[in-house]
C-alpha cells in the first residue's frame, strides 16, 4: 500500500469516525449531538487557522492551503464527546441533576475529561500519519509523555483549549439545532 493511499484511508476514515460517533450518541444515548459538533468544528477551525504552521497534513479535502475540511469536524466531534461525559462526570461526582447554572467547578471537569478525550486521539492522528509537527518552527522543549510518545506541550495545549471549547459548545449548540 502506498503512502498516499493509507492517506485517502485514513481520510475517508476520519469522515465516518464523525458519522459513527453522531450515530451512536443519536441512536443509543439519545441524544442529537449536530449543534455540539458544528459549534465545535467552529472553535476547531479557529484553533486549526491559527495554529497551522504547528502541523503538516497529508490529506486531501483541503479548505485552506494543506488544512483538511474533516479537521475542525474531527474537534467539534471531540467537543460533543466531552461535553457530554464532562457533564455526566460533574452530575456523578457532585450528585447534582444538572449543571448549576455559573458553577465554575465544571471547568475542572472540562480540563480533565477533555484532555482524556483529545490527548489520546491527537496521539492517535499523529501516530497514524495524519500529520506532524513541524517541531522545528514550534520549539517545543518540555520533552515526551512517557509511553504516549508525545511533547507535553500538546498535553497543556489540551487542557487549556477545554477551559473555553466545551463553555462554547455548550452556550452555542441548540441555537444550531433551532432550538431555543
Amino acid at each position: 500500500m502506498t503512502v498516499q493511499m493509507k492517506y485517502t484511508i485514513l481520510e475517508i476514515f476520519s469522515y465516518f469516525f464523525v458519522l459513527f460517533v453522531w450515530t451512536i450518541f443519536r441512536r443509543y444515548l439519545k441524544r442529537n449531538i449536530t449543534g455540539d459538533i458544528l459549534a465545535g468544528a467552529i472553535v476547531g477551525l479557529f484553533l486549526e487557522f491559527s495554529t497551522k504552521p504547528v502541523n503538516i497534513y497529508h490529506f486531501h479535502i483541503t479548505i485552506y492551503k494543506d488544512l483538511p475540511l474533516i479537521i475542525p469536524f474531527d474537534w467539534g466531534m471531540m467537543f460533543a464527546v466531552t461535553v457530554y461525559l464532562s457533564e455526566k462526570a460533574y452530575r456523578f461526582v457532585l450528585r447534582e441533576p444538572c449543571i448549576k447554572p455559573k458553577d465554575k467547578r465544571i471547568f475542572l471537569f472540562d480540563v480533565i475529561i477533555g484532555t482524556l478525550v483529545g490527548f489520546p486521539l491527537e496521539t492517535a492522528g499523529a501516530w497514524l500519519g495524519a500529520w506532524e509537527y513541524n517541531l522545528g518552527k514550534i520549539h517545543w522543549t518540555l520533552g515526551n509523555v512517557p509511553i504516549f510518545h508525545m511533547p507535553w506541550e500538546t498535553v497543556i495545549a489540551y487542557a487549556l483549549i477545554m477551559l473555553v471549547g466545551p463553555t462554547f459548545v455548550r452556550y452555542w449548540q441548540a441555537s444550531f439545532e433551532g432550538r431555543p
